[in-house]
């Protein structure tokens, strides 16, 4: 399959362009407060984000056929939406897990005014780099090439997967040398072998949702806004709670960050579903 092909080539190459370069940089630049990995994965993720640029160019594409079509007041306003929905869609999962004591209130919680505005910036800065790469250019090429639902699939695979390219085995840092940067990377492709299937097809249908909205606005606004909303929301919740692993129903979250799992998968999956058959089937026979 085209698209599956060229992504992988993607991340493969944004990779090892990483790993060229992680070495020199830490050692003009890097400090004891982060490890050589961070160093080389932050790489990653930039060159990930660079390489939209010759992509959007290649393809004859532009920010708008990707996905950043609205004015400055109707991102606002779409993203708000998309905001306000996020908490509605994620809070039931939460409460549940609290209620369930998967997750019980932690003794040490400080939630302060520049915690909250932490979160929120990280919320709307990964929305704003992980829907203009997956639901933005890889989905407009995945559908130019094989379809819309197609597009739908492939992108929600990558963004899950993306989720999992992380170390699996630190390096000493004492031993540097050009070659570290090219071992982290393998490293961290290892890590995907680790993924649970909760922690996947929990972040796999994540994907779904967020690119059936994509599909039905044609925008990335309200994708933004969902996404900065999840973020933010798992933030407060990992800072306001404990995982509890003694509780019998501790296995309706996975290891990836104690709230995505089981749960979250099926009320996700709902939500999709019906997304697709009142939402987006009933549009699509209105204007056929």
């Amino acid at each position: 399959m085209k698209a599956f092909l060229f992504f992988v080539f993607y991340f493969l190459l944004a990779s090892l362009l990483a790993a060229s370069i992680a070495y020199p940089l830490f050692q003009l630049v890097g400090n004891d407060a982060y490890r050589f990995e961070s160093w080389v994965t932050r790489s990653a993720l930039l060159f990930l984000v660079l390489g939209l640029i010759p992509c959007i160019k290649f393809f004859d594409l532009n920010l708008r056929s990707i996905g950043h079509n609205q004015s400055f007041v109707k991102f606002l306003k779409k993203s708000a939406i998309g905001f306000v929905a996020g908490l509605t869609i994620l809070a039931p999962v939460i409460a549940i897990l609290i209620y369930l004591d998967i997750r019980v209130l932690a003794n040490d919680a400080q939630i302060t005014l520049t915690f909250l505005c932490k979160a929120l910036a990280a919320g709307i800065i990964v929305a704003l780099i992980e829907e203009t790469l997956f639901r933005g250019l890889f989905f407009k090429l995945s559908e130019n090439w094989h379809g819309r639902y197609t597009a739908v699939v492939i992108s929600s695979l990558f963004y899950a997967i993306l989720h999992f390219i992380k170390p699996a085995e630190h390096i000493d840092q004492a031993l540097l040398s050009f070659n570290s940067g090219f071992e982290v990377i393998i490293n961290a492709f290892k890590g995907t072998s680790f993924m649970s299937a909760d922690d996947f097809f929990a972040l796999f249908v994540v994907g779904v949702l967020l690119a059936l909205v994509r599909l039905r606005t044609h925008t990335l606004a309200i994708c933004i806004g969902l996404h900065a909303s999840w973020v933010f929301l798992i933030k407060f919740t990992k800072e306001l709670t404990d995982s509890n692993d003694s509780s019998y129903w501790a296995y309706l979250t996975g290891q990836y960050d104690g709230i995505v799992g089981w749960l979250s998968f099926f009320w996700i999956t709902l939500l999709s579903i019906a997304y697709l058959i009142y939402i987006i089937k009933p549009t699509r026979s209105h204007h056929s």
